[in-house]
């Protein structure tokens, strides 16, 4: 913890960080510059690739560039979706390319894919077909989303509608494609498969591997699940992967328990509970090749709003430039 008298700067000056006061300038502004797409297989490397999570603007992706990062990883919103015509998309592509990167993987996380509603349900599943589809226009090979959830019904249950719906809807697209697609352990009321017993539900009745977890370890450890040990016993299915880190704030927790509010909080790789080392470990040895993105939720390295402007604030951008040092120990140098 930083004490009072040590603000984000003087943590910078203390530890020999500077932060990039500039970026890569792209033509054109928010407008996207057309140029040939390039391919995105997350696959075609043999370790993983370090990437971040963000909205789409080529700022962004310059940002991403110029800090070592060899992927984005888009969340779909209303201006990024797939409602984007093919001109557009091959001009994202291409501020992709001028930044030195790949658009490694969308998130799609709206639709309930087992909604107890029919109708609703049917919705859900056609718009992620269309988001699958989306993601292949992209060059991506993995989409990631979340579980869904039904109210009032069983973890058993629920894996069961879950995987009858990736079975009979998902997995002919996912083929015809070759694409994958995979859920974040992130817990909430429309994501269910949020720990290893509903994950083990899940692919016991769906053996198809273009079915797998994009594995977040942040949310284990605040749940006091052993990730290290759920890492090892779904390393076969991690299509993704979440690099944020957990603080337990122990004088919080010992007053108000674990039913209480303000024991945790999100931080950036390093400087929460996670050992980095023996997780990426795991991941090496699992010879993992795809995108390790960095989700920035760490309140002490950002300045709110900071994510709707083209460009991120400059706390926002310290904290991403601190978490790819920090990771960057642990992996391989850049594979492009």
């Amino acid at each position: 913890m930083i004490g009072d008298k040590f603000d984000r700067r003087d943590f910078l000056k203390v530890g020999g960080v500077s932060a990039l006061g500039t970026q890569m300038a792209l033509a054109g502004g928010d407008a996207l510059a057309q140029e040939p797409a390039p391919s995105n297989s997350q696959h075609e490397k043999g370790f993983p690739q370090l990437a971040m999570i963000t909205q789409y603007s080529p700022q962004k992706l310059a940002f991403a560039g110029s800090t070592d990062y060899q992927g984005a990883v888009i969340i779909v919103d209303r201006f990024f979706n797939h409602g984007l015509s093919d001109s557009q998309i091959d001009q994202a592509l291409a501020a992709a390319r001028q930044a030195n990167i790949r658009i490694i993987s969308i998130e799609c996380m709206a639709p309930n894919h087992i909604d107890a509603d029919p109708a609703r349900r049917r919705e859900a599943i056609a718009d992620f077909i269309r988001y699958l589809e989306f993601g292949h226009r992209l060059g991506c090979k993995f989409v990631g989303t979340f579980s869904g959830g039904r109210e009032g019904a069983s973890m058993g249950d629920q894996a069961k509608a879950f995987a009858d719906v990736f079975n009979e809807n998902y997995l002919p697209v996912c083929e015809k494609l070759d694409i994958t697609m995979g859920w974040e352990n992130y817990p909430c009321d429309t994501n269910f498969a949020t720990v290893p017993a509903a994950w083990r539900m899940i692919f016991d009745l769906v053996p198809s591997k273009r079915l797998g977890l994009e594995f977040d370890p942040s949310h284990l450890v605040r749940q006091y699940i052993d990730y290290i040990q759920a890492a090892w016993d779904f390393k076969d299915r991690f299509l993704g992967i979440h690099a944020k880190d957990t603080e337990i704030i122990e004088p919080v927790l010992q007053q108000v328990g674990i039913h209480g509010q303000g024991w945790w909080r999100y931080r950036i790789p390093g400087q929460g509970l996670i050992d980095w080392p023996k997780f990426i470990n795991v991941l090496l040895q699992a010879k993992f090749s795809g995108g390790i993105a960095v989700e920035h939720e760490d309140p002490f390295w950002d300045e709110p709003p900071s994510n709707d402007a083209p460009e991120f604030p400059q706390a926002r951008k310290d904290g991403f430039i601190l978490a790819s040092r920090f990771l960057r120990m642990f992996l391989p140098g850049r594979l492009s």
